[in-house]
């Protein structure tokens, strides 16, 4: 089934803690029903990319805000299928996790003026194509109305082997124990940010992923689709929730 080809975008709300495999299945779920892939977690990586380049105080909430209004992001896919962040029509999905953005990232995202900003483009970018939207606030605040609505978790023991053996999110090659604290920083600032704290919607589905792969996550997912967009009046997905 291709959401793409409905005449009304389909959007699809994926949220979960720090590690716990949003972008991989989120990046599987959007091949599979045919739409488009965006992580929000790039576009606050992006943010405090930007805000370090430039040199601003990352407790200047103002200064982040006009920043964060005056920049564009949009996605595109790549030749190899990967799902690539453009900001103001430039791809640095490449330069977005260092250790540095890592240890701001969540600073900068609990920016009331940058939150503002950027779940008005997610908004944007959602309402024109059908999208499997992952992140930390889908569900709660970015996308309240999604007909389907999801939360990955895992231990933050297995969130950190997952995140120390990926080349990507662990670019700078730092040992288990070093990504074991920068993950529970990170997940015990997330909880309790005042704005648009992490936490799963009333009415998603939680998903445990520390025993599963990708591939099994992302068929439990697919069944729950189907199952909810027929509840909803669209067609269920077929042809093994194919497309």
């Amino acid at each position: 089934m291709n959401l793409n080809q409905k005449a009304a975008p389909i959007q699809i709300a994926l949220d979960g803690t720090p590690a716990s495999g949003k972008s991989t299945v989120g990046t599987m779920l959007a091949d599979r029903l045919g739409c488009d892939f965006l992580d929000t977690g790039l576009m606050y990586r992006a943010m405090t990319y930007l805000a370090l380049e430039n040199s601003l105080s990352l407790d200047d909430a103002d200064a982040l805000g006009l920043l964060a209004e005056a920049t564009s992001f949009s996605v595109r896919q790549g030749q190899d299928g990967s799902w690539r962040l453009m900001v103001n029509d430039t791809d640095i999905s490449d330069l977005l996790h260092s250790e540095f953005i890592n240890r701001d990232v969540s600073q900068v995202a609990a920016v009331p003026e940058v939150r503002r900003a950027l779940v008005r483009q997610q908004r944007e970018i959602a309402s024109k194509r059908s999208t499997v939207m992952a992140g930390q606030d889908i569900g709660t605040v970015v996308l309240v109305n999604a007909p389907v609505k999801i939360f990955l978790n895992a231990s933050v023991a297995t969130r950190a082997a997952r995140r120390t053996r990926d080349a990507v999110g662990n670019s700078e090659g730092q040992r288990y124990e070093a990504v074991l604290s920068s993950i529970k920083r990170r997940s015990q600032f997330d909880a309790n940010r005042v704005d648009s704290p992490l936490r799963p919607a009333d009415d998603a589905i939680i998903v445990a992923t520390d025993d599963s792969s990708p591939e099994e996550v992302v068929e439990e997912v697919l069944s729950y689709i189907a199952t909810k967009l027929n509840r909803t009046g669209i067609p269920a997905l077929t042809e093994e929730h194919s497309v």
